[in-house]
């Protein structure tokens, strides 16, 4: 066996190894797009309903420097995605979750002159709208600030499918509290009971299990003695069931539940005065 026997063999290692990369990303995309899909189409009709039954919020909110709040109401949920090119096939890269919790009235905070940048930076942080009004003594020099806050939580998710990894990242921002909370999911665990523990999350319930669901950390364990070394079997990711078809009939859950305070209120309003 000589040098050129030597560089055909690598060479053939080489495109087998490129070969069963390219296929592992060719599966994946196709595992995080139905994912993405299958998120999208959920939520979508989700806050159809939310929008219309707009449900009380049960978490509470620790405004900086105020304290703990609640009795907020939910609304405007809005849903858009973003798609990509993969394969010479359109693909969705991103969806982008938006809604807004609320309350009457504002609240009022006093800060001393050199509290007032580090407490202004804490509201944008966290994405609180307020308003400032400085307070200055004789000299013209800011003695305090006083901040309005308004009684109103922005909250929103990013949700992104990491192709090149082959899972789904989960971006909560003031969703469960103030601060960003970060799910990762395989597209496999992308089903119905993962999307109906999200939504719990999206309503404000203060019960829900999707964590569960986050992908648990690579464990890497410790180098077996040659000896005892034996081969590690490897298992293909169960691929993501099909989209359902919008004939088949929807099952109870969420939406029931929603769909029932829709239809009992829009019966109230159109029942006659004799009835």
């Amino acid at each position: 066996m000589g040098l050129l026997d030597d560089l055909k063999k690598e060479a053939e290692s080489l495109q087998n190894q490129e070969a069963a990369r390219t296929q592992s990303l060719r599966a994946n995309a196709l595992q995080v797009d139905q994912a993405l899909r299958k998120i999208f189409h959920y939520m979508n009709e989700l806050f159809k309903q939310l929008n219309v039954v707009k449900p009380a919020c049960a978490r509470d909110y620790d405004f900086p420097a105020v304290g703990k709040q609640s009795g907020f109401t939910q609304g405007d949920y809005r849903i858009e995605y973003r798609t990509t090119i993969k394969d010479n096939k359109e693909h969705f890269e991103n969806l982008a979750i938006s809604f807004k919790r609320t309350k009457p009235g504002q609240f009022e905070v006093k800060r001393e002159a050199e509290q007032i940048e580090r407490y202004r930076d804490v509201l944008w942080q966290n994405n609180i709208r307020f308003t400032s009004e400085a307070f200055r003594n004789d000299r013209r020099v800011i003695v305090y600030e006083l901040f309005k806050l308004n009684g109103e939580v922005l909250c929103g998710a990013e949700i992104i499918g990491d192709y090149d990894e082959g899972v789904i990242r989960f971006k909560l921002r003031n969703v469960e509290d103030f601060g960003t909370t970060v799910y990762t999911l395989e597209p496999s665990s992308v089903e119905d009971k993962a999307l109906e523990e999200l939504a719990k999350l999206f309503i404000g319930k203060t019960q829900s299990g999707f964590k569960e669901f986050n992908r648990k950390p690579t464990y890497t364990p410790p180098a077996p003695r040659p000896a005892a070394a034996r081969p590690i079997p490897q298992y293909a990711n169960t691929p993501a069931e099909p989209e359902k078809s919008a004939d088949e009939p929807k099952k109870a859950g969420l939406f029931g539940s929603l769909k029932s305070a829709l239809n009992t209120d829009l019966t109230k309003a159109f029942k006659k005065p004799n009835e």
